[in-house]
């Protein structure tokens, strides 16, 4: 399987899960409140779906790589997410010679 249908896969797995979850213990803690079951429902669906956004994008955060250029005040930097060793270490040396260093002569 392709890495990103797998990856889109995950993903989709991960919010259904967590909309499901988020509209179960909403629905379970509005019961005892008398709240209408329509109106809980929403509720419960806005909930499962910031906690599975929140999940997803820590899950991003741990597997995304930054590289900086170590160039005294330059701010380029370069995001990958999903790459093998050799990837890695083209972009690692893509972000050390970017090409705004040629450009810009104080660098």
């Amino acid at each position: 399987m392709h890495s990103t249908t797998q990856h889109t896969l995950v993903r989709l797995a991960t919010t259904g899960v967590m909309l499901a979850a988020g509209a179960l213990v909403e629905l379970r803690l509005m019961h005892g409140y008398g709240v209408p079951v329509l109106l809980a429902l929403p509720c419960g669906l806005a909930v499962g779906l910031g906690a599975g956004h929140l999940v997803e994008a820590l899950t991003a955060r741990l597997a995304t790589t930054v590289f900086h250029c170590r160039a005294a005040g330059c701010s380029y930097k370069v995001r990958v997410t999903h790459v093998d060793a050799g990837e890695r270490r083209r972009w690692q040396e893509a972000a050390a010679s970017h090409p705004g260093h040629e450009l810009n002569p104080r660098y």
